[in-house]
């Protein structure tokens, strides 16, 4: 099984970075819009969409929201819909602190509202990361290094020094250790960053402490997805990638991750529109 995942891994690794950098934009944004599909039919079986057909018509739903959303965003420079992805993210932090496990009649009452949460989740972050591509493809790579080091510094710190569990009843595995640990993991992470973009010297701190948030809104995105899990009775979102689950098991820090970073460094201005 460790042979499979880093063999899985490797192949990944490889496809994405030949993707950023060797794809031009137009070309990207229908890769990217692929693999967001596909992770959205993985969606659809989360959200307790079983037949083929519904699930089809959800997937086909997202691929006209796509393109309407990119019209809006790379036609009309439009950034709403990416900031209510932002904003979505926001309200996730709220459902993932009262979040209680609920019944089976629950859980069926969630079913359109976890089908809604799909669309919130994938298409502001494929446009986001669209978006990087077409200004500086490096900052796609930057940003899925940045959940990347988060990732594994909250691992092996959390499996170190963890104690106290972050989100028990949604990924007992987490830890607050584990997520200081990303923290400090990212702090010179960013400021690397902002010395290979060459930011100006007066934003860096800013820079870097909009590092710090995206890294804690990847770990957002890791547990909603772990929560819809849950509540799905799933171990992992499909079985696509062998080693590593499905498509969203792979992307969910980033669906986070993506609105916030870009809408943070156009606020600053650090990235024109």
């Amino acid at each position: 099984m460790l042979k499979q995942r880093v063999m899985t891994g490797v192949i990944l690794a490889a496809a994405v970075v030949a993707a950023v950098l060797l794809l031009p934009n137009s070309v990207f944004a229908v890769v990217m819009l692929a693999v967001t599909l596909l992770g959205a039919w993985e969606w659809s079986r989360l959200c307790g969409l079983d037949e083929t057909r519904v699930r089809a018509a959800y997937v086909g739903g997202l691929a006209v929201l796509g393109g309407i959303t990119w019209w809006l965003v790379f036609v009309q420079v439009h950034l709403w819909p990416v900031a209510i992805g932002v904003i979505w993210w926001a309200c996730v932090l709220v459902m993932l602190a009262l979040y209680e496990p609920g019944s089976g009649e629950r859980r069926a009452l969630r079913r359109y509202g976890l089908a809604l949460a799909g669309a919130l989740t994938l298409i502001p972050a494929w446009a986001a990361l669209v978006w990087f591509h077409q200004v500086q493809p490096l900052l796609v790579l930057y940003l899925v290094l940045l959940t990347a080091t988060a990732d594994t510094a909250a691992y092996f710190t959390g499996k170190r020094f963890g104690r106290v569990k972050l989100a028990p009843s949604i990924s007992p595995g987490k830890t607050r250790e584990g997520l200081l640990g990303a923290i400090a993991a990212i702090v010179p992470f960013g400021l690397l960053g902002a010395w290979g973009f060459g930011v100006e010297p007066g934003l860096w701190f800013y820079f870097v402490a909009l590092c710090v948030i995206t890294a804690l809104m990847s770990v957002a995105g890791d547990l909603f997805e772990s929560l819809v899990k849950r509540e799905a009775g799933a171990k992992d979102s499909g079985t696509l990638l062998p080693g590593h689950g499905g498509i969203m098991d792979r992307i969910d820090s980033l669906t986070a991750a993506a609105p916030v970073f870009l809408i943070g460094l156009l606020w600053a201005g650090i990235m024109a529109r």
